[in-house]
């Protein structure tokens, strides 16, 4: 049985230079507490692996459910600004998610940063994708504006 794929794709120009964000994005747990703020706990590397190696599988707890989620850095590319990661097993309703999040330099704005975030994922068994999908959809959105959010907040503090 062939299972539907569905895509979202998110963006936002960020109020710093690229070399100032993929500092902190390049880690994907780092990322984490950014873009879930309290709504994460107990993230961290697992099976021996870093911000410094790929493959590297990192877990993390969601609140208030108490899902755990297993996913695994498959890529990064320090040129290309990228990391590309994808989930292991499934969790709130979605299975097969990957990911990969690119930062561009802003040629025409100096010290901003364009972010694209495309993500493909299926619905898990027994899931019901008119929720699943536009929860997703309406989380991803969220992630981008919370990161843009962060990196705005930062430039007012200094």
């Amino acid at each position: 049985m062939i299972q539907a794929r569905y895509s979202v794709y998110d963006s936002a120009v960020l109020d710093a230079p690229i070399e100032e964000v993929w500092r902190e994005l390049r880690d994907i747990v780092k990322l984490l507490p950014v873009v879930f703020g309290d709504s994460v706990k107990d993230y961290r590397y697992v099976d021996g692996g870093s911000a410094e190696k790929v493959p590297s599988r990192f877990e993390f707890t969601l609140l208030p459910s108490g899902e755990r989620g297993l996913e695994e850095v498959v890529a990064r590319s320090e040129t290309e600004h990228s990391l590309t990661y994808q989930m292991l097993g499934q969790i709130i309703g979605v299975e097969g998610y990957i990911a990969t999040y690119r930062l561009r330099r802003i040629t025409t704005e100096p010290g901003k940063t364009f972010l694209e975030w495309p993500r493909e994922f299926g619905v898990a068994a027994g899931a019901d994708p008119a929720e699943v999908v536009p929860a997703i959809a309406a989380l991803t959105a969220k992630e981008v504006v919370t990161i843009k959010e962060h990196f705005e907040k930062r430039r007012r503090s200094l």
